[in-house]
């Protein structure tokens, strides 16, 4: 999300339009089809049934990604990446634990990973609070959100209380529906199955469900762009500055896209646990880097010493639970 504090002439809805249709649409189908060459016979094989689930799946997990965007653009990286992605780690780990290897609950394996998700949670709640008190603090000093004013695609106000409390509400609300793009990967095992049967390697066979899922996921993003831009009148935005203002989505796409590439990928390496576990680490490292865009884009400069120790202690915990969930893997039967 780096990319959407250098919008200039463009806002938020028409960097969301570009990054929706690119991250959504045309970079997880690019890539599929490139390394999956036979995909289309796949899909084609498949019951419509099996390919109806992960698009579903996609369809609200698309919520997440859209209230991510608009937290992001409220509160910032630092912020909206805590509470979103601690959020999301803690209920794409612990419901793929609970629904496909509820026996591991049991033993230290399931316990590590239990606790590491408490870790988590707290962590993220440090994080919050971080937040707050910087909020308070940019609007004591009449900063507005602490944003520059060249962030064109930041948001430029301060909020109250309440507002700054609805907002991470909505973080929250996203953190659990961002957790459904790990449950549509863990329950497509089949689609993964045949992909492989049909010669696709093993760490790419999760490249198959991406773009079903994704697809689902593009319709509450693109349409929500679509209604901001006609209700804010900002469709002529897209004539001023298109480059290298186009730039900037199309990259966040592809960067977001080879995170969860990745990911994927290395879920197929960590065994029966792999989805959970690949995923809490997965989104341990967005949270901790999110830390570190915000600090490196002055989203805390107008910390207190003391709020510092907050956001600092909020890390430290999120670092720690990584770790727990990472040990878990060395005591998997």
């Amino acid at each position: 999300m780096w990319p959407l504090k250098w919008a200039r002439a463009w806002k938020w809805e028409n960097f969301w339009l570009y990054y929706g249709i690119f991250s959504l649409i045309v970079v997880p189908f690019g890539l599929a089809f490139a390394v999956l060459p036979h995909l289309t016979g796949v899909y084609a094989s498949l019951p419509v049934r099996e390919l109806l689930w992960p698009f579903f799946m996609g369809v609200l997990w698309g919520f997440a990604q859209l209230g991510a965007g608009i937290c992001v653009h409220r509160l910032g990286l630092g912020v909206a990446g805590a509470v979103l992605n601690g959020t999301g780690a803690a209920f794409g780990t612990i419901i793929p634990l609970l629904s496909l290897h509820r026996s591991a609950l049991v033993r230290m394996s399931g316990t590590l990973i239990i606790v590491g998700v408490i870790v988590m949670l707290a962590g993220a709640a440090f994080c919050g609070w971080s937040g707050y008190l910087r909020e308070i603090e940019a609007k004591r000093r009449g900063a507005g959100a602490g944003f520059g004013e060249e962030q064109a695609a930041m948001r430029q106000v301060s909020y109250s209380a309440n507002t700054y409390i609805f907002t991470l509400g909505i973080a929250v609300s996203s953190g659990v529906l961002s957790s459904l793009l790990n449950i549509a990967l863990a329950y497509s095992g089949h689609i993964m199955a045949v992909t492989r049967q049909q010669g696709g390697k093993p760490e790419w066979t999760p490249f198959a469900v991406w773009p079903i899922a994704l697809l689902g996921g593009s319709l509450a993003n693109v349409g929500y762009a679509v209604y901001l831009l006609s209700k804010n009148k900002t469709w002529g935005n897209f004539h001023r500055r298109l480059f290298p203002e186009a730039v900037y989505p199309v990259l966040a796409a592809c960067l977001w896209m080879a995170g969860i590439a990745l990911y994927s990928s290395g879920t197929t390496y960590l065994g029966n646990l792999g989805v959970s576990i690949g995923f809490a680490v997965f989104m341990i490292m967005l949270i901790v880097f999110g830390q570190v865009a915000g600090l490196i884009t002055g989203e805390w400069r107008l910390m207190k010493p003391r709020t510092y120790v907050s956001f600092a202690a909020g890390v430290g915990l999120l670092v720690l639970a990584v770790m727990v969930i990472g040990l878990s893997k060395y005591f998997e039967p």
